[in-house]
């Protein structure tokens, strides 16, 4: 029989390092980032309507409710976009393949949609709401607790053989990021970072408990229905209920 060759080349080695942690899931979300980041810059006609109805900005109370969901997808920074794709790529694949697929976009979405609301009704409480470039990066907040929930004093591998704790390594982020919030008094971003902290925190630490207990009661409901009865060989399950 002749041998075919494969249809797609592996890739070089020196891309190992970026495709290993390209799970389906991180790699639709690089893509979606990617393309909503490019759009948005390449159509310039298009950005004043961008940033005014998909941006969380103050036509949320206008009645665009889509906002907390489509600011999830912009961002108009480019570092922010960068720095977003490089979180993504480095603690999603690490949190979705202990968790599972589900586990993981639930966590996106609560974080992101839950943090947009907290700082759209602090921006509305202090009158300055102004459209926010950086409201997809509060649901990469929770994931980053979460992964340090997970993988707590673990050292994660960061490039080669260079590796952190994975908690340390959490909390510099976040802390840095929750002492810029203050230094600039963006009390609407700091309301959004500590409401994505909490997520992240509620989803491992009480969110386990409630399926571990789910699950335990799940096992026991399976243990009452059914009961062996003593007395040799004609003895069958009873259905209890």
């Amino acid at each position: 029989m002749a041998n075919f060759p494969p249809r797609r080349a592996p890739p070089p080695s020196w891309m190992r390092p970026l495709t290993e942690r390209l799970t389906p899931t991180v790699r639709g979300i690089v893509v979606a980032l990617s393309l909503a980041y490019f759009f948005f810059v390449l159509v310039p006609a298009l950005e004043p309507w961008m940033a005014a109805h998909l941006l969380l900005g103050p036509r949320l109370w206008a009645g665009e409710l889509w906002q907390p969901f489509t600011a999830l997808l912009i961002n108009t920074h480019f570092s922010g976009w960068l720095f977003g794709l490089i979180g993504f790529w480095w603690v999603g694949a690490f949190v979705e393949r202990i968790r599972g697929q589900k586990f993981f976009l639930g966590l996106l979405l609560a974080g992101g949609l839950l943090s947009n609301v907290a700082a759209a009704l602090v921006a509305r409480a202090f009158g300055d709401f102004t459209p926010r470039a950086d409201a997809a990066g509060f649901a990469l907040t929770a994931v980053f607790v979460a992964f340090a929930r997970i993988y707590g004093p673990r050292p994660a591998q960061i490039w080669g053989a260079f590796s952190m704790r994975a908690d340390t390594f959490t909390w510099m982020l976040l802390g840095f990021s929750l002492v810029v919030s203050l230094a600039n008094r963006d009390w609407p971003g700091l309301a959004a970072e500590v409401t994505a902290i909490a997520v992240g925190f509620a989803a491992t630490g009480l969110g386990d408990a409630v399926l571990a207990r789910f699950r335990q009661g799940a096992r026991a409901r399976k243990l009452r229905r059914y009961r062996v009865l003593e007395g040799g060989k004609d003895n069958r399950r009873r259905d209890l209920n």
